[in-house]
């Protein structure tokens, strides 16, 4: 499967993929800057009753999450946009890196651990530290399950963003965005 496409049909579906992962990334950081940016804004509602941490520590997360997801979106579309080839490599490749290891992180253990509890395999949590089974026909429950889902498609789609970004710089010399794209004046 790897020699199927060649000529340009191949060079195409190459030179495509970047674009498809950047524009995922795009989308998905827009959807979390907005999303955090809401919180910020309805932050009364969105910490529901936890007075764990004081309304300004809430304020400085939720802030520098919606930085980062608005940096990111940046970031993503600097990849395959003509006018991310005039970025260094270094303000665009190690941010993306982060940003991946950080969702893969975040989303594959809280994912695993809600699918996990949902089967009934780790009632406790994955760790079994929880002090009470979860409850998976409650709406808490599912909505954790949405926002770990919601985490790990952001590594789903940012990890290869970054390899394929990282891969793009190293074939061009590390010199600018993926081999094989034309540069232009814009």
């Amino acid at each position: 499967m790897r020699g199927a496409m060649r000529g340009p049909a191949g060079v195409r579906a190459v030179g495509q993929r970047p674009v498809f992962w950047a524009y995922a990334a795009f989308g998905w950081l827009a959807v979390s800057f907005g999303w955090h940016l809401w919180m910020g804004i309805d932050y009364r509602s969105a910490r529901g009753g936890a007075d764990r941490v004081p309304v300004w520590g809430f304020l400085a997360y939720d802030g520098l999450i919606t930085a980062m997801s608005a940096i990111g979106a940046v970031l993503a579309l600097a990849t395959v946009r003509p006018w991310g080839r005039r970025l260094p490599p270094w303000m665009v490749l190690p941010p993306l890196w982060f940003g991946a290891v950080l969702l893969v992180v975040r989303g594959v253990p809280g994912l695993v651990e809600n699918v996990t509890t949902a089967t009934g395999l780790t009632p406790y949590g994955l760790l079994g530290m929880a002090e009470q089974p979860a409850d998976p026909s409650s709406g808490e429950f599912w909505t954790g399950m949405a926002i770990n889902a919601y985490f790990f498609v952001g590594a789903v789609v940012l990890l290869p963003l970054a390899v394929l970004h990282h891969r793009g710089l190293r074939a061009a010399g590390g010199t600018g965005g993926p081999a094989g794209q034309e540069k232009s004046a814009a």
